[in-house]
């Protein structure tokens, strides 16, 4: 049964601060007016200075009842009320009254972006969706792309439960700031995945967790693509070798099971000093030791016999090239990483079979070594001929070395 790693951690959204652009009109516009809106917006503008804001609301709202209104005069107190009632914290009627205040016609094509953008993050406070979507859209079309504009449609789509275009719009924005030459939001990565998760769309989950993997280097990205591709690395004790060797180097080998399973699985495949090495490295961790001790013992004492006998009889040979990678393999268990290396490279000259998985094994060693540029390159060049998924879990193997810089 895959091992499901997925949680909710990667739908965590990031907080904005929104820097609201409304002011209280000026005297200067107020004596603008009639002198019939004027008198209750001038008792309004005293009372607003005083910090007397519910009153004020009510004179504006005095002046607003008033019938035969110019356009001017109506956006004056559609701005007054909109400005009374941020400071009022009541969202929804500023976003009401800004709303009409861009409807009087009063506004310049040269303000109205600044306008649009305001009644985004007022729309966005007050928890109207909708209007966030349908006004940030109207802001670009006024003022061109805009990265924060996107990022609370982005937000709106998702926080309506709208996960397809949620999903669309947290994949075009990481779009446009890679072309940008930018790193991609994490914040908008982690929404683009969460989408993509509710959306139940497999390929999209891949996608952004390959982006997060390969621009945030956590081991808790790596685990959650893992868990993705190893679907397609097929069910064999080799494969599951190789899941585990990622996650030991990740650090994400958190179990006794999974300790002593890696464990069995080496000596299983002829490498009992690389079981030897897990088994010790899990003691040594704390993770073993507990209910299951004596029989983590002897499965420790079973590998280090085996090793004890296995690894003195060591001999490169002139044999087939499975022959010769096996054993090379066998050496970097036991440490050997130099002799590991020239073995897989002379495997590889040879063009075998299976170079894809040689080709790995030697990033493998490359990274033990310590020598990350070549581990990377070793990675890269796996092309996946031969078996579904490998090269996606040498992309995984490349973030892990990216980690180690």
């Amino acid at each position: 049964m895959q091992k499901s790693r997925m949680g909710l951690s990667y739908a965590a959204l990031a907080g904005l601060v929104l820097t609201l652009c409304l002011a209280a009109p000026s005297a200067a516009r107020a004596a603008t007016v009639g002198l019939a809106v004027g008198e209750p917006l001038k008792e309004a503008q005293d009372l607003s200075k005083a910090g007397k804001y519910a009153d004020a609301l009510r004179k504006v709202k005095t002046a607003n009842a008033l019938s035969g209104k110019t356009p001017y005069e109506s956006f004056v107190i559609d701005d007054f009320a909109a400005f009374l009632n941020m400071k009022l914290k009541d969202y929804a009627a500023a976003a009401q009254a800004a709303e009409a205040a861009l409807a009087t016609g009063q506004v310049t094509d040269k303000e109205r972006p600044e306008r649009l953008k305001t009644l985004v993050q007022i729309s966005y406070t007050a928890k109207n969706y909708g209007k966030v979507i349908a006004f940030a859209k109207q802001y670009q079309q006024a003022a061109g792309p805009d990265a924060e504009m996107q990022r609370l449609v982005t937000q709106a789509y998702y926080l309506q439960k709208d996960y397809p275009d949620a999903e669309a719009s947290a994949k075009a924005l990481t779009a446009s700031q890679t072309a940008a030459g930018r790193k991609p939001d994490e914040a908008i990565l982690q929404l683009w995945l969460s989408s993509a998760f509710y959306a139940q769309d497999k390929s999209g989950q891949q996608a952004a967790l390959t982006a997060l993997v390969e621009n945030y280097s956590s081991p808790a990205y790596i685990g959650d693509l893992l868990n993705l591709v190893e679907a397609d690395l097929g069910k064999s004790d080799r494969m599951s070798l190789e899941v585990f060797r990622l996650e030991r180097a990740a650090g994400l080998l958190k179990t006794s099971d999974a300790y002593t399973e890696m464990a069995q699985l080496a000596i299983q495949l002829g490498l009992p000093g690389e079981a030897r090495a897990v088994m010790a490295q899990g003691f040594a961790a704390g993770v073993l030791g507990g209910k299951n001790k004596s029989r983590e013992q002897r499965l420790e004492a079973m590998a280090k016999q085996q090793a004890g006998q296995d690894e003195p009889a060591l001999a490169a040979t002139a044999g087939t090239s499975k022959a010769r990678a096996a054993l090379a393999e066998a050496y970097a268990s036991y440490g050997k990483d130099d002799k590991a290396i020239a073995l897989y490279k002379d495997v590889l000259a040879a063009a075998p079979r299976d170079a894809d998985l040689v080709r790995l094994h030697l990033g493998q060693a490359y990274l033990v070594k310590g020598d990350v540029a070549s581990a990377r390159k070793s990675f890269a060049a796996v092309g996946d001929a031969k078996l579904a998924g490998l090269a996606r879990l040498a992309r995984l193997w490349i973030a892990v070395a990216r980690s180690k810089n």
